[in-house]
């Protein structure tokens, strides 16, 4: 008499946008697939995709497929939520607490969901209040760290091995590569949130809550007392900790929160201004007032991921250091093109382009991607070759941001 193998049903949603940076998605799905074919219990499970999902595809591939695991790929924006696709291909954005109050209907149903997006932390709290196990990021995460984490998760459920098990076999994958970004993707459990008010309304003009509040998995806990500190080092420990739950993490004690507030406010020109003046105080420059080469080669990396994400953040992709890598290397590494695809640069008298100074950069969305932050080597009132080793130096530099 045969036994029947009860199979657990994965279904993988994902979305690429028009106008949203373009995502491995392909790869990310035959990775998964092929890790699955290749598990000791390949038999339990049966995965589904569905591509280009539009808001009201979520509801209608989880009634066709009636899924244990229901897996999002693709763009995540913060509080704003995640990002779907319309009837024309745009941007569709999906909130919190919209997605918190579909996935209670199907409560009973769904047991994990993974939202392998950026930023995805806030959508993943609300949804945990329904569902037993959901993975959100914090920050942002790349493409390869993104696939690194998702093979190594269902490499371990496909062995039969528990979902916090394969959470944290996932963010050791990340590690094993490399990739320092193993922190990124957070474990949120229903049981942990039970009583715990979520706020899942979006806003534009706060900042984001601390995402770990909530109760997590950590992929790699501390189990040494604290042994006793001096004032010091207690009062640099008050520093880290407020550092930490304004979730604006720096290697040199730099409070990111006039930054923050700035960007969140839409003053984009103050915010420029400010990103220079941390900038100078990450490397202990504020006297200078400029940047040598040594100081930017050795600027620390974690305040440096702090200042892009917060201008991404609160640009919705259109500004921030990442931004202008992309760019940068799409045109070859050539300055010229560099500043005319970020609109640093214009055509004057006989047709001859030149270099913007600062007073005629544009501070508003209306500016092209990648047009700031500049405050520190667009124009600036100082010469083309300065400029030019300025662009040589930073965004050489911030091809390690992502």
């Amino acid at each position: 008499m045969s036994v029947e193998i009860p199979v657990k049903k994965i279904l993988v949603l994902s979305a690429n946008p028009k106008g949203t940076k373009p995502l491995c998605l392909s790869e990310e799905i035959r990775e998964i697939k092929e890790g699955l074919q290749l598990a000791k219990k390949r038999d339990s499970f049966q995965i589904e995709s569905a591509e280009a999902v539009r808001d009201r595809d979520i509801h209608r591939s989880i009634l066709n497929y009636e899924p244990q695991i229901i897996h999002f790929s693709g763009h995540g924006a913060g509080e704003e939520g995640l990002i779907f696709e319309d009837n024309t291909g745009q941007q569709k954005l999906v909130d919190a607490a919209a997605l918190a109050g579909l996935f209670e209907l199907f409560a009973s149903d769904v047991e994990c969901v993974l939202l392998n997006a950026c930023y995805s932390e806030i959508q993943a709290k609300a949804i945990a209040q329904h569902i037993n196990y959901v993975i959100g990021m914090s920050q942002e995460i790349g493409d390869k760290a993104a696939i690194k984490f998702a093979v190594g998760f269902y490499d371990a459920l496909g062995a039969g091995r528990s979902v916090e098990f394969a959470y944290k076999l996932g963010c050791q994958v990340i590690r094993m590569a490399g990739i320092q970004e193993h922190l990124t993707p957070k474990l949120l459990r229903k049981e942990d949130l039970h009583g715990e008010s979520i706020n899942t309304t979006p806003t534009l003009t706060s900042p984001p809550q601390d995402a770990r509040k909530a109760s997590v998995v950590s992929p790699s806990p501390t189990l040494t007392p604290t042994p006793p500190v001096t004032k010091q080092e207690e009062a640099e420990r008050l520093q880290r900790e407020k550092q930490k739950a304004d979730d604006l993490p720096s290697e040199k004690g730099i409070d990111y929160t006039k930054l923050r507030d700035l960007l969140a406010a839409g003053n984009w020109k103050d915010a420029d201004q400010e990103t220079l003046a941390v900038m100078l105080k990450a490397t202990g420059r504020e006297t200078e007032g400029y940047l040598d080469p040594e100081s930017i080669v050795n600027f620390p990396c974690t305040d440096l991921r702090t200042i892009d994400q917060l201008w991404v953040k609160y640009s919705k992709g259109l500004f921030g250091f990442s931004v202008q890598k992309r760019i940068y290397e799409s045109v070859g590494f050539y300055y010229e093109k560099f500043g005319d695809r970020v609109g640093w640069r214009k055509l004057r008298l006989f047709f001859n382009k030149e270099w913007l100074t600062y007073s005629e950069l544009t501070f508003s969305l209306n500016a092209p991607h990648g047009h700031l932050p500049a405050g520190g080597f667009a124009g600036g009132g100082r010469d083309l070759t300065k400029t030019l080793r300025w662009l040589d130096i930073c965004l050489s530099y911030c091809l390690m941001v992502e």
